[in-house]
């Protein structure tokens, strides 16, 4: 019988082992996989560098898998609020339709003059008794620029009727924009939260900036029962055209 060489065994089976890992390294090497928090984490710094309001933050909250994709919750402004991404971490989406689910389309607001619509359920808000006028903006928004001395010139027309928040790469009074854009654009105003619109979006023709601060005026005089008068009366036909 020949007498077993145990050395040698041994040392074969050290040299298989040896093997496996440098292998192992060498396949780990060529396939990364994403863990779900490593796509958590890319979802989060995608949506606060990208989607999110100035000076906010989107906050993690948890990540669960969903029909072959990753359902991400997380929170924002006091709300809570979901997106899906696929598991490769290269598409984002808003929402999943499930096929046969009847869709309910939301109401759509009634429009009245310029860019503006009516919240028609809504009471007029107010502090201090006058009516608030939103302004919302940001420096980095070059429209922004060219309307916000618009606004600002007439809200000091009504600076006796009204309350004016001029709201300027800041977080404040993001609940009551985001109930009216929830995707938070700029620019864009709230007037006495019974009418709110996005800018107009062009200020280059000759007329246009005198026709958004005409429409802003009746606006605001359609929330301050028409004072003061001296104003109100330069646009009274515009006031008459908002239903």
């Amino acid at each position: 019988m020949k007498k077993i060489n145990f050395w040698m065994i041994a040392t074969i089976i050290l040299i298989i082992i040896i093997a496996g890992l440098i292998f192992g390294r060498q396949i780990s090497g060529m396939f990364v996989v994403s863990t779900p928090q490593d796509i958590a984490n890319k979802t989060m710094n995608y949506l606060n560098e990208n989607l999110v309001a100035p000076n906010t933050t989107a906050t993690f909250l948890s990540i669960n898998e969903l029909s072959g994709l990753y359902n991400i919750t997380f929170s924002y402004q006091n709300r809570t609020l979901s997106v899906y991404v696929t598991k490769d971490g290269s598409y984002i989406f808003p929402q999943i339709l499930k096929l046969g689910e009847k869709i309910i389309q939301p109401s759509v607001p009634k429009q009245t003059i310029g860019n503006f619509y009516i919240d028609e359920k809504i009471e007029i808000c107010k502090e201090n008794g006058k009516p608030i006028v939103y302004f919302y903006g940001s420096q980095k928004c070059s429209l922004c620029e060219q309307e916000l001395p618009i606004i600002r010139n007439i809200t000091l027309l009504f600076s006796d009727q009204i309350s004016y928040h001029e709201n300027i790469d800041t977080d404040k009074d993001m609940e009551i924009l985001l109930k009216y854009n929830p995707n938070a654009y700029i620019p864009f105003y709230i007037i006495g939260c019974k009418y709110f619109g996005i800018g107009p979006g062009d200020l280059s023709g000759n007329n246009s900036d005198v026709q958004l601060a005409q429409n802003l005026a009746a606006l605001v005089c359609s929330v301050t029962n028409n004072r003061p008068l001296t104003v109100c009366a330069m646009v009274e036909q515009l006031i008459d055209q908002i239903g």
